[in-house]
């Protein structure tokens, strides 16, 4: 077992990396909880199987739960889900000083944190992570949102994603690697495309540690997977701490996530957010390489380690660079038109890159398929 602390502004709190933690979470919560009234919010693919574990912890140790569900899908994180859940909180007799615990992925996890805040001005709230990118990534930091509709200017819908949110602290995040054995195996490569990311961002060790672990990874071995979340959500951490509100240092985190973010929502596309992160990463290395930002000969060795690990290092199928550059556009990470991109120079060192010229852009787009 690790616990690592995350010191920020809007409330300290612990990520605990426990294999067979889960059966803890009663004891837990009662270190940290106010109230004894619970709405759990469930993923309705472990609703039956990790939910009905925490509600039973929850129960023993004291709790009055009302437990709910919702169905891990982007159309479905969404402001009516919320309303749902809103009235699910109301039924059950949430106050203020009661909690919501969310067991579920990072989409789930989400929407119940974003129902956190905004539920009678906010109560508290307790993340249990089930898949690897939640674990690691959207767990992590206090960022909650739901996604929006954008305008339709020429009949096709879209959606914009968190744009609707709020920055709400956990009390606890509690990741149990113990979970991911039966996690799918393509939820497992999505949670390691985070990790990769992670290890641009700052740590060429932990990427020659997914090399050297790859095997024992993929097999969702607890040792193994707890180490990765361990040193993951380590990273994370020190950067949350140093811009708990994304003003600066944290948009480092969202390394190949403008570029991830504009095709995720494209249905013909069918990537799973880790998978369109994969190809937003392979598109940053080549917006670097446009702008004369590359440094060394570790790209392609990079694009060959997400093909080992089973991730897409290109667009399923082409895309209209026009259409890519205007799901930019409405991306949250846009300003007055100028686009502010993460560009990696080496694993280690990337920079935020004000007024990135559109043909760079559409060089980047083009390098992963895009026409």
């Amino acid at each position: 077992m690790s616990s690592i602390p995350v010191q920020c502004a809007g409330g300290s709190y612990e990520v605990v990396v426990d294999p067979g933690g889960l059966h803890s979470l009663g004891a837990r919560a009662l270190e940290v909880a106010r109230g004894r009234r619970v709405l759990l919010v469930a993923d309705s693919a472990v609703a039956d199987t990790h939910a009905i574990r925490a509600t039973s912890g929850l129960e023993a140790a004291g709790f009055r739960v009302q437990a709910c569900s919702i169905v891990s899908d982007e159309h479905r994180k969404s402001m009516a889900t919320v309303e749902s859940l809103y009235q699910a909180g109301l039924g059950a007799g949430l106050g203020r000083s009661d909690l919501v615990v969310s067991v579920g992925g990072g989409l789930v996890g989400d929407v119940a944190g974003f129902l956190a805040a905004t539920y009678l001005r906010g109560i508290d709230f307790i993340n249990v992570p089930t898949t690897l990118l939640a674990m690691v990534d959207a767990s992590v930091g206090g960022k909650t949102g739901v996604n929006l509709p954008l305008p339709d200017d020429d009949g096709v819908p879209r959606l914009g994603k968190n744009l609707a949110g709020a920055f709400w602290p956990p009390r606890l995040v509690l990741a149990d690697p113990e979970l991911l054995e039966s996690l799918p195996d393509r939820e497992l490569r999505c949670g390691l495309a985070e990790c990769v990311k992670h290890g641009v961002i700052a740590s060429q060790d932990l990427l020659d540690g997914i090399d050297h672990r790859l095997d024992v990874i993929r097999s969702a071995d607890p040792a193994a997977t707890a180490w990765l979340v361990d040193q993951a959500v380590r990273i994370k951490a020190r950067v949350v701490e140093e811009d708990e509100h994304e003003h600066g240092r944290r948009a480092v985190l969202n390394l190949g996530h403008t570029f991830g973010h504009a095709i995720e929502p494209i249905d013909s596309l069918d990537l799973l957010h880790g998978e369109a992160v994969s190809v937003g990463l392979v598109a940053a290395i080549a917006l670097s390489r446009a702008i004369g930002q590359l440094e060394g000969d570790w790209a392609d060795g990079f694009v060959r380690r997400l093909e080992r690990i089973g991730l897409p290092v290109q667009l399923p199928q082409a895309v209209p660079v026009a259409e890519l550059l205007l799901r930019m556009g409405f991306d949250k990470k846009a300003h007055g038109g100028s686009h502010t991109l993460i560009v990696p120079h080496c694993p280690g060192r990337v920079s935020i890159v004000p007024d990135v010229p559109e043909e760079a852009i559409v060089a980047a787009w083009r390098a992963v398929g895009a026409d």
